[in-house]
Order: C-alpha cells, then structure tokens, then sequence
C-alpha cells in the first residue's frame, strides 16, 4: 500500500460516512462542516431576503419559498444550511418535518414535528438549551414580563405546587395584557413558564399539552387546570400562538419547512393525492398569514407539476408569486465538484492527523477528477468518491478515473414503506415511565439497541442495573475503544443542595467507572449558583452529563412498541442500521460518545439482551494530588467577581468563536488575562497561535520562565500539567539563513488559482496592497494605479498556473515584459506603470527577498497548529522584532492574515477549532488609516467564525482601534483606560451594554476588568496566567527559536 500518510487515512475505517449522498432528516440541526457557499446561491438569497424582511417595515409580502428540483439536487442539504443559518445567526426558530405521511391533520403534524425540532439544541456550537429552553428564557427575561425577584424566585426557589401555580397564573395574567402579546394564547404562555424551574415531572406534562395530546385529569390539575388542546382545530391555534409569541419576544421568525412533498404523491392513490396536497397547502397558506412566518417548501420538479393542479389559484399564487419558486441546479461545475471533494478530504485527513497539502487537495483522486465529474448531481459524485474509497480499501490502490456514468434513478427503497410507518408512529401519544427505575431500564434496552443500529450486538455491548444506577460497558475490539460507565438520573432540585448530593453519590458510586449524569431537563447553568461550579469539577475530573430531551425518552419508547409490530418483516434489520432512530438521538451521541465509535469488521444483528455485568465499585478511588486536565468542553474559568460575595467567572470555549478584545492602558494586565485564557484553552486542546511584537509572549518558549518558582505549589503543579500537554514552537521570521527560525511569504495565498474569479481578484488584490505597503506606495495617484496592475498580474499568473506557487521573480518579469495576457487585463491603465513597478520589485527582491526565500521553512497556518507529538497541543509563537520597522510588519502580517483566511475558507467548523492572539492589534485595525492588513482582518474577523478560528485583539491604545467590527466580536474585556480621547470612542461600543461602565474605567487597578458579552456585564478580577510575560532581548530570542528549529529538523 501506498505508505503517504493521507492514503492510509484515505483507506482506513475513519469516517466512513464523509462521502455519504444523502443528508437525513436528524442532521437538519447540526451544523453542516462540507456545506459550499457558493452552489444553490439564487435559493440562499431568496431565504436570506425572506429572513431580513422579517420585522422589517416591509408592508405585506409574499412569505413562502418553493424550491424544486430532481432527486440529489441538495434540496434537504438546503433546508440544513438555512436551519443552521437561522439560529447561527439568531434570526428565528425552525421547525423541519418530511412529508412522508399519511396523518388527516396536517396541522397536527405540523405541531408535533414543531415541538419536536424545538426540543433539539438551538444551536448546537452555542451551548445545549432546547429550542423550546431559549423561547422560554427570552419570554420570561422580556422587558415587562417578570420582575427580576419573581424571576430569581421561579427558577431558584423549589417552589410548591401551590406557590408555582399562584405565579405562573399572575404573571401571565399580567403578559396577556401587554398589546405586544395581544392574540396570543394564555395556555401557551403559561406553559413555556412552567419550564422555567426545570422541573422533570412538569416539563413532561408541558410537552404533552404543547403537542396537542389530552391530558390526564392529575396533569392538568397540576398545570393548574390548564385544558388540553386535543381538538381537531386546536393545533393550528398553538401553532399560530407560537408565531406572535416568537414575533413579540425575539422579533425573529418562525420557519417551518415541509420537505419531499412529493411523498404525498408516492404515499396515497390519484384519487386521494389532490385533496391532501390542498389541505397542506392551505395549512401553511393559513400559518403564512402571521408576518413573521416563513414556510420553506421543497418537491421534485415533475411531482410539483402533478399536484399544482390540484390547488386553487389563490393558494398558487402564494406559492409561485413573491418570491418565485426557486428550480435548483442539480448538475456541478467542475469547480464545485472540487470544492465538495476537497472540504471532505481535508476533514478526513485533519481527523487522522495527516498533513494537508492544498496545492493537490482532491489527493488521492487522480488529476482529471473534478473536470471528469463536472456535469453530475452531488449525490452522484459523492457515491462514486464513496465507491472510489470502498476500492481503495479492499484493494490498497490509489483511485483511478473509470468511466462515470450518470446512474438510473434508483428505485423507492426497500424499507420505504417502513420509513413512513415510522415517521407517522413516532408522532403518537406515549406514555414514559414515571420513576427512575423504569427510565433507567428504558435507557438499558436502548442503548443496546442503539448498538444494534451501529452494527455492535451483546459481543460489543452490554448493561446492567445496580439499584439506582445503569453500568454500561463498551468494547469495540479492533477499533481500541473501551468504555466502562455508570449511568445516574440527577434529576433533583438545585435548591438546597439536594442535586449537589445526587452528583457526589455518583461520581462515590462510579470508582473506576466514567460517571455520567443524566436529567431530563436542562443542568443548572447559572455561573452564579454553587451547582454550576460543582458541575463544572464532576466534569474536569472525568465525569460526563447528558440533557436526555422528552422527545428522546419518547422515541425510545415508540421503537420498542414498533419493533413489536413490525420487526418480524424482513426488511427491519436494514431500515434500523438505515435510519438508525436511536443513534441520532443528541443524548445517546453524547453519553456513549458515539462520533469516536467506528462499524466493526463483523455487524449482525440480534435480539437486544441485557448481559450481567461486575457491580461497580462501591467507593471512589483515592483522588490525586496532581490536577487532572480539563474537560475540552467545560468554560474557561477567568477570575471572580469583584463583589461582596466574589462567585467564579467563567466564559463558554465556543463564544470565542465569535471572537473577544482585550482593551486597556499600560500596565492594566489585558495581556496577562489573554494568556490566562489561551492557557485553559491549549489544557482543553485547542492550538494557539501568538503575534509577539515586544518580545514577552516568548515567555513560553524561554525554559526560565517554566522553571521560576512560585509561592503557590498548586501553580506550580498546573504549569506542569500545562508545560506537559503543550508543544511550544517559537518563529522569527525576517531573520537570514542560519539565524532564528524564518517562515518564507508566499507571494500569494495557497490556492489563489482555484477560487471563484471575484473571490480571486479581491485576494490578488490584497497582496498587491500588502507589496505596495512595504515598497512604500501610497493609495493615490500613481502608486494607486501601479498597485491595481499589480493586482491584476497576481490574479492572471494564479489564475495561470493554480498548482504552482508564484514566485517573485516570474512576477517581475511577467510585468516588465508587459505579457499581453496582462495588457488586456488592466484595460485602460498606463502600460508605462509596468517599467516602474517592475523596479520597485525588484528592488524589493534585493532588498527583502529573504522574506520570500522557498527555501526556508513555508508558512502555514495548518503547520502552525498541528503538534508533531502525540497527545500535544501546539503553542506557536510568532516574533514579528526581526522584521524591522512597521511596514515589513505590516506586509507580513497581511499575508498571515491571508493564509488564516485560506485556513478558515478549507477547514469549516462549527466548534472551536484554534484560536490566534494580535498583540498591540490597533496596528492592523486602526481607526483612521487603512493599512494592508485591515481589509484581510475584517474579511477574517467575519470568515473564521464559520471555521471555528477564534480570533483575540488586544490593545493598550484603544483609542486607535477601529470599533465598526464591534459586530463581530462578542465578549470584550475591559481595562483601566483614563485617556478620554480613548474613552470617547469606545462610546459606541459600551453603549450596547446594559450598565454604564464608562465613568469606572479610569479607576479600575491592574487585573481589573469589565466582561462585556451580549450586552451583559460582569465586573471581573482576572486570575494570574500560569507563565508570567516578561520581555525576552531579540538575541535571546533568535537564538530560542534556532534551537527550536534544530529540534524540528
């Protein structure tokens, strides 16, 4: 076999589903890391509109969008993409359901599908409250809605029946008298209250009601009488009450997607298709009546032609009038075909750890590939890379382009028909058992279920019960994975420490065991309150938790009563390793950690059994003197509060993702709190990246620094963790041969030739500002002129030889000899600029060629992240003291950000993925001048969120940063600032807050800070970072980072 490390990735069992075609209903709300931006762009900007017109001053307008298309066209890929998109950005709430039914009501499907998309994570990289947990806080956190200690009194105080019933019944009352609210059910409102404590056993009797199913006589009694909505017309009222409460509380929309609609087609006779096509579209037609509501429809283009007749025009209209229906373009360009291989090959080699070379990014396809493929569906060059890989694996060859013709339209599946008994079977009242015993033994039998799904039967898996626990036992076999848990229900109140003692019984009970906290409402997540920091340690210390939603507890129990009916036919065992019902469930991913689990060599299927287990221990192990790492998901502690009573201060890892701001004078400890946060994040391993212009974030890579004692022995004992999880690389480009460690410029990004022209222009264009930068030119005049020939000289050579990085001298000399390719490129501009350009070039060449020299080691954001160690996460410091004066900083630097942008474009996540810190950033985001890297850092500050690249500015003089980014930085931490110059400024930006903090400013001391995030503020004493940053001489420093390089090599 092929011994490149990418091919062995390439043909190994990991991630087997990264060519997989089809996009399935239960991965509509995670985010979608291979989506590509620029295929199906008439559909993205029809959504967009629709959702930018929401709330808007827009009188009355059409609000329905009808896509069409053939099968594989990236219908339901769509519906992902604007799901996520909605709640990225916060625009709304999204309920997605398939058409595969037979139900009378559609509306009462509609509500159940509803209620069942609100029960998933809003959005997932944001944290893991439900939809429904987000409608219900920002109803009951409404200006108006809730005084601050009846708040406080609902959430915290465990409340009587009674008492709870009182409240809840007054401030509703009192909401439904607000003209915001007016139309609005009571019911509703009082239901999404009674959320608020986190109570399991009235969540479950809420979610009944809020899906329309009667309730028992003792669950309405303890809703305080509310009536069951369970008439025919009652499920379009909720559904219309859900629309003006989103409106009135968010302002955002409520979207509602019917996917294959087709399937009302294929499902029922000609004589039964017209009318219930009518009734689904006068469903929506009515519910699209509140302005707020969007309704996204997709079918296949010839369906839709069989059933509009069936509509009156009316209803048509609506459908194809404002905006029109959008048909999608099933067949790829070349360049898109390149683009979806490339995003799967390089998330497949990230996960292996294989080196990423995007000069060749469809390897191991051969060349020829995404031109071979051009003119296909998605789906069908996913399935032939699929086959390609499948080869490849068996045989150990590399792929080879075959003759690629378009398949035949596949036939309905096989299991079709159960895949439509299941999805109306799983829209049925179920009953869940009452006590923890009866949840524990429903969670037994589907966790082996789940491994049914997965290929894995009783050999694999298997659990037991020991009294109030579920052990669980995993053993995978070839794939090296073992897992020994302790399963707990932890659903007690907070209050009075009652939850705290059901934690620590756990984690006594578990002894070697992971212990996993399971509840059936959201944990506790007020930083505030004493169980949050509890939880927070049961996780650092190895423990796991899981929300288990009443929407999974209620699926679980419908595959049991459906395997009863149906898992005698023959097509079973195919549609559960198919449809998987269980293995999508958010909780079951999390509590068996299911994204590390791979299908074995040998998948039967068999009856689920439960298989005596050894008893877990009954005492804990002794617990060690040494810390233990984080959990990579729990907060980033920062500090205290500065208040009578200081609580910890911590910050979600994934807010950084949308990126944070240190701001404050000299001396006031802004970087010591960055490094205090990019130190917890490298223990949870995240890379880091740290632009050094002083000198002191080499701190980390001077061994003195490690080994200078502190008072504190468990300080010293968390620098040793962190010394021993870290790699510390340390760069200084500018330097000679033989001195420091040097990164060679390209002259242009990696890839420049691939892109989009537009996209390519604009990039050629950045470089030509940044070589204009440090030849001194100015943005007028002449200078102005010579810089966009320059620009068009980049774009044409990339656009000539994409594979081959541009090389400095061919870029002289394709200028001086004015190549007529160029000639025609710059149109109208004065060929007599070429001559002068050319010198200047060359001239730079002379005098700074060893910024471009190929020979030293490339820059590379990929480099600079991936540790060469096992187990290492890589701290790289990058010391800019080499460079010289500004404008070589600044020319180096806008390439950086150049090639963190490429970075961002190839590697798409929607978690935290690494994270880079600019010291002294007003230099490259000024206020009032726009130097080259300005442009490359807003582009950045906007496209690394969606690759999960944290971006951190930290300035001293934050008077000279240019706040109109504000936008796109969400936690900003706030120093001692006494200039008022500076003070005036940041106006903008702190009056977004809900407290003035500007007259505090001046008078806060050294570590001092106020967090503002999301328009909150929390006054914060920073911890101390672990390695204190003090200024390294730039002998020292070159001399560090040679030793460092002699190591690499």
């Amino acid at each position: 076999m092929n011994a490149d490390p990418k091919f062995e990735a390439f043909c190994s069992h990991q991630a087997l589903d990264v060519f997989h075609a089809v996009t399935h209903q239960h991965q509509i709300w995670q985010p979608d890391l291979y989506d590509v931006e620029t295929i199906h762009p008439e559909a993205r900007a029809a959504y967009d509109r629709l959702l930018n017109r929401v709330g808007s001053s827009t009188v009355d307008s059409g609000r329905i969008l009808l896509l069409l298309g053939e099968s594989g066209a990236g219908k339901t890929h769509l519906m992902r993409v604007f799901r996520n998109q909605t709640h990225e950005q916060r625009k709304g709430f999204f309920s997605y359901m398939q058409m595969t039914s037979a139900v009378s009501n559609y509306a009462r499907y509609v509500l159940k599908n509803t209620i069942d998309s609100f029960e998933k994570p809003y959005y997932e990289p944001s944290g893991t409250n439900t939809g429904l947990v987000e409608l219900s806080n920002t109803l009951a956190e409404s200006s108006g809605v809730m005084t601050p200690s009846e708040l406080v009194r609902l959430r915290e105080d465990n409340l009587s029946q009674g008492e709870l019933i009182d409240l809840i019944y007054e401030v509703a009352d009192r909401v439904v008298a607000v003209p915001q609210f007016n139309g609005i059910d009571l019911d509703l409102i009082r239901a999404l209250l009674y959320l608020q404590p986190g109570q399991p056993a009235i969540t479950g009797k809420v979610l009944k009601w809020l899906r329309g199913e009667t309730l028992a006589p003792y669950d309405s009694k303890v809703l305080g009488g509310i009536a069951s909505r369970d008439q025919e017309d009652d499920p379009l009222r909720i559904l219309q009450s859900f629309a003006l409460l989103i409106q009135a509380v968010t302002g955002g929309a409520f979207v509602i997607c019917l996917d294959q609609l087709e399937d009302i087609h294929t499902l029922h006779g000609a004589d039964d298709v017209g009318l219930r096509f009518r009734q689904t579209i006068q469903t929506m037609v009515t519910i699209a009546e509140i302005p707020n509501v969007i309704v996204v429809l997709s079918c296949l283009e010839n369906f839709y032609d069989l059933l509009k007749p069936h509509l009156p025009k009316s209803h048509l209209d609506r459908l194809e009038l404002d905006p029109v229906p959008i048909s999608l373009k099933a067949r790829r360009s070349e360049d898109e075909v390149r683009q979806i291989i490339a995003r799967r090959l390089q998330n497949l080699y990230e996960v292996a750890g294989a080196p990423i070379n995007d000069s060749n990014a469809l390897y191991p396809f051969p060349e020829g590939t995404a031109e071979t493929l051009a003119g296909q569906t998605t789906r069908d060059v996913l399935e032939w890379c699929r086959a390609q890989r499948e080869k490849s694996i068996v045989t150990g060859l590399l792929p080879v382009i075959d003759s690629v013709v378009p398949p035949p339209p596949p036939p309905p599946p096989s299991d079709f028909e159960l895949s439509q008994l299941w999805n109306d079977y799983k829209t049925k009242s179920f009953e869940l058992p009452e006590d923890d015993r009866g949840l524990l033994n429903l969670l037994a039998s589907s966790i082996l279920r789940c491994g049914q799904e997965l290929g894995y039967d009783s050999r694999y898996l298997s659990t037991q019960l020991h009294g109030d626990y579920l052990a669980v036992d995993l053993d995978l076999g070839s794939n090296n994975f073992e897992q020994s848990l302790l399963l707990g229900l932890c659903q007690k109140p907070s209050q009075g420490g009652v939850l705290a003692r059901q934690i620590r019984a756990l984690q006594q009970a578990a002894g070697n065991r992971i212990p996993v906290a399971l509840r059936s409402t959201e944990f506790p997540s007020n930083p505030k309150t004493k169980i949050a920091q509890q939880l927070g340690e049961f996780i650092t210390q190895g423990g796991r938790r899981a929300h288990v939603a009443n929407a999974d507890w209620r699926t679980m129990v419908a595959i049991q009563s459906f395997e009863q009916q149906y898992g005698d036919r023959p097509d079973y065992s195919a549609w559960l390793q198919t449809e998987k019902p269980l293995a999508q469930l958010p909780s079951l991913k999390h509590i068996l950690d299911l994204d590390r689990w791979t299908a074995p060599v040998v998948s039967p299927i068999s009856t689920p059994t439960q298989t005596p287990t050894p008893s877990p221990s009954p005492s804990p192990e002794p617990v060690s003197p040494q810390p233990l790492p984080p959990d990579p998901m729990a907060p980033i502690p920062l500090g205290h509060t500065r208040t009578a009573a200081p609580t910890p201060v911590a910050l979600p890892r994934e807010a950084l993702v949308r990126h944070a701001a240190f701001l404050g004078g000299s001396g006031s400890g802004k970087t010591t709190l960055a490094l205090t946060l990019i130190e917890q994040l490298l223990l949870r391993g995240v890379p880091a990246i740290l632009l050094d212009r002083k000198g002191d974030l080499c701190s980390y890579a001077n061994p003195e620094a490690w080994d200078k004692p502190a008072d504190d022995p468990i300080v010293m004992a968390q620098r040793q963790l962190l010394r021993d999880r870290i790699e510390v690389t340390l760069y200084t480009p500018g330097t000679l041969d033989g001195v420091g460690r040097p990164l060679s410029l390209p002259l242009a990004p990696a890839g420049l030739g691939q892109l989009p022209s537009l996209e390519r222009k604009q990039l050629a264009n950045y470089c030509a500002a940044a070589l204009g930068g440090i030849m001194n030119y100015k943005s007028s005049g002449l200078d102005k002129t010579r810089m966009a020939i320059l620009g068009q000289a980049i774009a044409v050579l990339s656009d000539l030889q994409p594979d081959t990085p541009l090389s400095i001298d061919r870029l002289i000399a394709f200028i001086n000899e004015q190549d007529p390719l160029l000639v025609n490129a710059i149109g109208v501009l004065d060929t007599k600029q070429c001559l002068k350009l050319s010198q200047d070039l060359q001239t730079l060449s002379l005098m700074a060629g060893h910024l471009f020299n190929s020979q030293s080691e490339p820059l590379s954001t990929e480099q600079l992240l991936t540790a060469t160690q096992p187990q290492k996460t890589r701290l790289s410091i990058i010391n800019l003291g080499s460079l010289g004066d500004n404008a070589n900083i600044l020319f180096w630097v806008s390439q950086f950000l150049l090639d963190l942008g490429r970075y961002a474009k190839h590697h798409p996540s929607g978690q935290l993925q690494a994270v880079v810190l600019f010291d002294e950033a007003d230099l490259y985001l000024p206020a009032q001048s726009k130097p080259s890297t300005k442009e490359p850092m807003e582009s950045l500050l906007k496209r690394a969120r969606s690759a999960g690249l944290g971006i951190l500015l930290a300035t001293q003089s934050p008077g000279d940063l240019d706040y109109r980014c504000r936008d796109q930085i969400s936690s900003w931490f706030v120093g001692k600032i006494k200039e008022t110059t500076a003070l005036n400024k940041l106006k903008p930006m702190l009056s977004e807050a809900k407290i003035d903090i500007t007259s505090k400013l001046p008078n806060q001391q050294v570590g001092e800070f106020f967090l503002i995030h999301d328009g909150e503020v929390t006054s914060l004493k920073a911890n101390r970072s672990l390695i204190q940053a003090e200024q390294v001489p730039l002998e020292k420093i070159q001399t560090l980072a040679a030793t460092f390089a002699t190591f690499a090599n």
